[in-house]
Parts: structure tokens; C-alpha cells; sequence
């Protein structure tokens, strides 16, 4: 027998050893991490088309054990020179935007410039500080200024800035969501504040289908709509067509949902503990789930953390109501005491991830720390702590935390 080097296979016959049924690429490319994922979409058109479509993405790919929850990530940068903390913005005498992310799959921190929005202040945004991250959903990142908002992809590099509000001149709270359903590739900005003309709250939505703000109503005049935590920004989340936020009403806590179609508002007061000072409050959605987290402390010390979420009131039933599903124990409460290295909040915020709600310990300059409730499994748990890199040793960094579901096949405009 020759060698098997010297058979000449025509290139017609050599293409078609590499060929395979479509559903089968399917299958193996809906295996591969994201990284290599985006790297094959230049392999040949036909696959670019394929990981660029969302129905791969959300019915394959997606669904996959490792791709199955959201990252959460950390949107972060250097301040070179300063020495107060600025969360959710990132100042002009700064490094570039670096990216941290935790995948839940390997338990592992990776930084990864696949998702880093540095490249956005060499376009829409140009170096104009300080930029804030305002949210992030199916696989869009929404930042900007104080009044100009970019919607943005990092994995496709794809970015729109958004025209500026139709009606409201003051924003309290703007935040993004992704489309479901048959929808599943469309998206809206959600916007919260008030007009030239009046002191009405106004809510408008931009409709990534329409390109275009429309008022979409008014929250209800009596109630303050006010900021909890650090930043001390309006708690706003969107889910299923209501718009959650936390507010006080006669005095007392209350949550509020206001739906979008209807313009009609849903309520329940939190328990009696959420009056209690010092107590810091936090609102999120978990998957379909909306939490509130409550942290108590006192003598600069973490004494309780509770969990309660919120059940929308039945068609025979008058009010909603809140109901408790965790609560932190007190071995774990000391845990986190341990880890604070300063006075007052204990938490810099808390997030949802997929069905897990995660803490971000107030720990320090260098180091992140997480402390996460998973529903399903009903178990509190710690993430990996997770160092800086050498150059942040004599600098401060800020950053802006977020769940980010990777989506390839998600268009800006």
C-alpha cells in the first residue's frame, strides 16, 4: 500500500467528508462556550447565520446545562486619584472599562473583554464621562450619560444610540427589557420621571420595533417614589408588564406595581420589620419572581437579612401580599461582618441572577465578595472570592453589578 499522503481526493469529494446533517452542527454548536461560539460565526456564512439566529440561541444554545443561567457581572473601572467610591458611573481621570464575569455553570470568576464596553467611548459615547450602566437583558447592555442613552451588544460590538424622551425632562429610573414570547428578539427601554409641565410621575417606552418613545402613563400622585441602598436611584423592575418599585405611603413601605397596558396599580404594604432603622431595602426580579430584600443592622453591624417575595394579588382576592421564603442565618450574618471594611451599608447591592439572589459584600477596594440564596435549592452559599488585577493595588475601583444572559443573535436597532 502507498502512502497515504500521496491519495488525491478532488475537492469536490474532500468538502463533502466534512459535511453533516444540519440538525447535527446544530447539536454540537449548541455545546460550545460562548467565547468559541462567537469565534466560529466567521467560519462560513451559513453558521453566522445559524449562531446569529434566536431561535438557535434561545431554543438550542440556551438551553444547554452551561448556558442555562445568567452570568453575573461586574462592569468596572480604576479611578486613578480618587477617593470616593461612585457606583453605577465611572469618572473621567479613570482607566478604560474592564468586564468581570462569574459563570454559575464552572463557579468560576473569569475578566473577559467579550463584554467590555470600553469600545463605546471611541463611538456614541466618545469619552463623555462619567457613563453609567443602567441595566442589562437578553444580551443588551443599556448605559449613557445623564440624557444619552445607548443601547448596546458587546458581544457583536453593535451599538444605538436611542433618540432623546418625547416627554419627561427629569429621570428618576430608566432600565431595559428584552422581548418574549414571539418577540423574543425585540426589546424596550423603560423610562420613569417628570415632565416640563407637571409633577406627575410619567413612564414612556422606547419600542425597539417602532424606534420611537411613547408616554406610556402616569403612577399614581399620591405616593413617593423613593431610592433605597447606596446610590440611593429608584428601585424600578419590569416584569410580565408591570413596573415594580418600592415607595412609602402614609409613612409607611410599601410595593407598587403599575401596569403598563391597563395603567392601573396592584400594592402591599412590607412587613412591619422593613419600618425598623437602620434597614436597608433592595428590589429585583428573580426569573419571574419579584423579591425584596431587606438588611438589618445596627452598631455598624449585619444582624438579619430577609427574603420576601411578592405574591400579585388573585381575581377574588382584594390586596397582595409579601411572603417570606428565606431569611440569612446568624452564623452567616457574622460571616459577612467579618468581611465589611467600612461603616453603614453592608451591602454595595444585591441582584437577581437567574433564580439566585446575590449579596455583594461592601467588603473592601480589592476584592468582591458574594454571597448568594438559590430558590430552587433553598441554600445560602458563597461565590469564589474574586481579586483585582495587581494594577488596582494603590487605585480605587468602581463598578456597576448586573446579570447579563449572553445573546448572540440580539440586534440593537
Amino acid at each position: 500500500m502507498g502512502d497515504s499522503r500521496d491519495i488525491d481526493i478532488e475537492p469536490k469529494k474532500r468538502l463533502e467528508c466534512f459535511e453533516f446533517p444540519e440538525h447535527v452542527i446544530e447539536e454540537i454548536l449548541s455545546w460550545l462556550p460562548l467565547q468559541s461560539l462567537c469565534r466560529f460565526r466567521s467560519v462560513c456564512q451559513k453558521w453566522d447565520a445559524l449562531i446569529s439566529s434566536t431561535k438557535f440561541i434561545t431554543n438550542k444554545w440556551a438551553k444547554k446545562p452551561p448556558n442555562r443561567k445568567p452570568w453575573l457581572v461586574v462592569q468596572w473601572q480604576v479611578l486613578q486619584g480618587r477617593r470616593e467610591l461612585r457606583l453605577g458611573g465611572f469618572a473621567s481621570e479613570s482607566k478604560m472599562p474592564s468586564s468581570l464575569a462569574h459563570c454559575f455553570f464552572t463557579g468560576t470568576w473569569k475578566k473577559t473583554s467579550s463584554i467590555s464596553l470600553s469600545f463605546l467611548l471611541q463611538r456614541e459615547l466618545k469619552g463623555n464621562f462619567p457613563i453609567h450602566c443602567y441595566g442589562s437583558s437578553a444580551g443588551l447592555f443599556l448605559v449613557g450619560t445623564t440624557f444619552a442613552f445607548v443601547v448596546s451588544n458587546p458581544l457583536t460590538r453593535e451599538s444605538l444610540q436611542l433618540p432623546p424622551l418625547s416627554s419627561i425632562r427629569h429621570i428618576f429610573a430608566i432600565g431595559i427589557v428584552g422581548g418574549d414570547g414571539d418577540n423574543g428578539d425585540t426589546y424596550k427601554v423603560l423610562a420613569v420621571g417628570k415632565s416640563s409641565s407637571g409633577n406627575a410621575h410619567v413612564v414612556e417606552i422606547y419600542n425597539s420595533t417602532d424606534k420611537s418613545w411613547k408616554v406610556a402613563g402616569h403612577l399614581p400622585e399620591d405616593v413617593q417614589a423613593l431610592g433605597t441602598g447606596m446610590g440611593k436611584e429608584m428601585r424600578m423592575v419590569f416584569c410580565r408588564g408591570y413596573l415594580y418599585y418600592l415607595t412609602v405611603i402614609d409613612g409607611q413601605w410599601d410595593i407598587m406595581g403599575f401596569s403598563i397596558r391597563e395603567g392601573t396599580s396592584i400594592s402591599a404594604p412590607l412587613p412591619d420589620v422593613a419600618n425598623q432603622k437602620p434597614i436597608f431595602l433592595y428590589l429585583l426580579a428573580c426569573e419571574s419572581r419579584i423579591l425584596v430584600t431587606a438588611g438589618i443592622y445596627g452598631n455598624n453591624l449585619l444582624q438579619d437579612v430577609i427574603i420576601w417575595e411578592f405574591e400579585k394579588a388573585k381575581v377574588d382576592s382584594s390586596t397582595s401580599r409579601l411572603k417570606e421564603i428565606a431569611r440569612m442565618s446568624p452564623s452567616l450574618c457574622e460571616r459577612v461582618n467579618r468581611c465589611l471594611d467600612c461603616k453603614g451599608c453592608p451591602f454595595i447591592c444585591c441582584v437577581g441572577v437567574g433564580d439566585c439572589t446575590c449579596f455583594i459584600i461592601n467588603g473592601g477596594m480589592r476584592t468582591i465578595e458574594v454571597v448568594v440564596y438559590s430558590a430552587s435549592e433553598n441554600t445560602w452559599s458563597w461565590l469564589p472570592s474574586c481579586s483585582l488585577d495587581d494594577d488596582t493595588t494603590n487605585d480605587i475601583w468602581a463598578g456597576y453589578f448586573m446579570a447579563f444572559e449572553p445573546r448572540p443573535d440580539m440586534k440593537v436597532g
